[in-house]
């Protein structure tokens, strides 16, 4: 591939230990010659995601996620191959020269203009006299040279065009910047003048670090008192959280996320040693938020301001987190009181007791509830039930919905057949009130969905045993990868991905077909490589002249069966058709898969 070398590519592959790698995200236990665990990819209770350290890959037998350690940070990182390769390789001590690329990045003007903009905001709050205030602010709220310098705060000046003019001098065009979102097109005059102006900035990267947009913050009373870079192609307020690149190794070491509403405070703890915390880009907590943080870690504290606006974004987050299946408690700050305010007051040590007393938000809930509903009006506690049982109902595990309905029922007095859950909402809202407590199947990955709902784990449909067959043995040994490619073509398999796989295996350069494969960056290739590599593992499959063409046997007689051998285009006569399918069917099981033998009539 172009781009990063080959040679490369296999020395990361060769020099990473997978176990490492998903063992940071999976608690994983040795079962025979692979791990296993909980898979990071859907909500499961029996492990399903096997690691098989020989092969380098790994496969979930319940969503069908598989592939190498490469595409193991691909996905769970969301990073480009490129970024997941470079990751890999500066944990193993593996120099890539950043001349080398993956060829033209569409992205690459946009990712320039806003680096350019958060280094030439940053020399501005440090150099320019103008930002004095802002220094002095920085000063007064405890912020000093090292965070200020590790988070690349800048200073936008009041002029309408110091970006654009900066831009210009190291020929960036400005239109790059209207598409970043720093810039913004006159209705009066046509032109493009600064967005951020009179602004402390912050920077915000994505989960790789890159600079993806800016944050400003007004240190007067203009409104609005905070302004992010409008959404564009590499950022999404909605998707994205602030220090996130920073904190997840801290979240994981730490197995939790401390969630706040606001920049300054992500600054406050992370300078008083919290690390592990993020924030919101000043808009609702999404359910793409959630998800995301859930690859981190299954355990949220949200750290919201100590009023009641506060409390009230502290509770709908915790849904939205509750329905992405995380836990989720409640850390209560005195009133009027938000991080940044009750660390400067009181000191980290108070923050972390308030961490360890921090209530699971259900709890939280009910506390309130007993504290603020009379109790005595059936219609007041009646509402209040409901809005807790809509929150218990986003809740994606059997089991946690059923004692949380438990604590209910103790904590508010009420017998516990009659609460009956709403159905658990897909996307966010809560339905109409069901009787259901049974769980939402997850939603399948793309992979070929082996089996039906009530088939045993590791039971295939038989038509899909022999695609996989074929394939296996396809990549194991080109003689039989020879005789695949002499009768088969990718259309004939309808697992999905399968064909692909196959298309890519009966190239023209099959000969180092296999290789090929195992370097790819298509996350969809290294899936069914893994799936086909552990499930061998896994099931002991055998393999043998007998079982290969026994196998593609079945394969060639369904593709009859669908109508798709090029011998067997419709003659018009419905008689005619079916007798000529008997014929090549016939010529197909004369022993046409035995060695030697050519395969008449297809």
């Amino acid at each position: 591939m172009a781009g990063i070398p080959d040679r490369i590519v296999d020395e990361v592959r060769e020099r990473t230990d997978i176990l490492e790698i998903v063992g940071e995200v999976v608690q994983l236990r040795k079962r025979g010659r692979n791990w296993v665990g909980l898979c990071p990819f859907h909500a499961e209770k029996t492990p399903s995601f096997n690691v098989t350290p020989d092969k380098g890959m790994y496969y979930c037998f319940g969503c069908q996620a598989g592939g190498n350690a490469i595409t193991f940070v691909m996905v769970h990182e969301r990073l480009a191959f490129p970024e997941a390769v470079r990751t890999l390789a500066e944990r193993a001590g593996i120099d890539i020269p950043e001349a080398l690329d993956e060829g033209p990045d569409p992205d690459a003007a946009l990712h320039t203009a806003n680096r350019l903009a958060a280094e030439f905001y940053h020399r501005n709050l440090l150099e320019s006299p103008e930002a004095q205030a802002a220094r002095d602010y920085l000063a007064r709220r405890g912020i000093g040279d090292d965070v200020r310098d590790e988070f690349l705060l800048g200073w936008a000046p009041e002029a309408w065009e110091s970006l654009t003019r900066e831009a210009a001098r190291h020929g960036i065009d400005p239109e790059d910047l209207a598409r970043a979102g720093l810039a913004v097109r006159s209705e009066r005059t046509g032109g493009l003048y600064d967005r951020f102006r009179g602004r402390l900035c912050f920077p915000i990267r994505s989960v790789g670090g890159k600079v993806v947009a800016i944050s400003g913050r007004r240190l007067d009373d203009g409104e609005p008192k905070y302004l992010n870079s409008a959404d564009t192609p590499i950022f999404s307020k909605g998707r994205t959280l602030f220090n996130l690149d920073l904190a997840r190794g801290p979240i994981r070491r730490e197995g939790a996320a401390i969630v706040v509403e606001g920049n300054f405070d992500v600054l406050a703890l992370y300078r008083s040693g919290f690390r592990n915390v993020v924030a919101p880009l000043g808009t609702a907590f999404t359910p793409e938020q959630a998800r995301i943080l859930k690859r981190y870690t299954a355990t949220a504290y949200l750290a919201y301001d100590g009023d009641p606006a506060g409390e009230r974004a502290a509770f709908r987050a915790a849904d939205v987190l509750l329905g992405a299946g995380c836990g989720v408690r409640i850390v209560r700050l005195p009133s009027g009181r938000d991080p940044d305010a009750w660390i400067a007051e009181a000191g980290a040590a108070a923050f972390a007791r308030s961490l360890e007393e921090a209530a699971d938000v259900i709890d939280a809930k009910i506390g309130i509830v007993r504290e603020r509903v009379d109790l005595g009006d059936v219609m007041k506690k009646r509402r209040a039930i409901r809005r807790l049982l809509e929150s218990v109902a986003r809740v994606p595990d059997p089991v946690t919905r059923s004692l949380y309905v438990d604590r209910l029922a103790a904590g508010l007095q009420v017998p516990r057949e009659t609460l009956l859950l709403p159905d658990r909402p897909r996307s966010g809202r809560v339905g109409e009130p069901g009787r259901s407590l049974e769980p939402v199947r997850p939603a399948g990955r793309g992979g070929p969905g082996p089996a039906p709902a009530d088939a045993p784990r590791g039971i295939v449909p038989p038509e899909i045993q022999d695609e996989r067959y074929v394939l296996l043995h396809a990549v194991q040994d080109p003689v039989w990868l020879d005789r695949a490619r002499s009768v088969c073509r990718p259309e004939f398999f309808s697992v999905p991905g399968y064909g692909e796989f196959f298309a890519l295996l009966a190239g023209d350069e099959a000969a180092d077909a296999v290789e090929r494969i195992r370097r790819s960056p298509d996350a969809g290739t290294q899936r069914v490589l893994a799936e086909l590599e552990v499930w061998r593992e896994e099931q002991g499959f055998p393999l043998s002249d007998e079982s290969f063409h026994d196998s593609l046997e079945r394969l060639l007689l369904k593709a009859v069966r669908r109508g798709l051998m090029p011998d067997l285009a419709p003659a018009g006569a419905s008689l005619t058709d079916a007798l000529r399918r008997r014929d090549v069917e016939r010529a197909i099981r004369r022993g046409g898969f035995r060695p030697g033998a050519p395969l008449d009539g297809v």
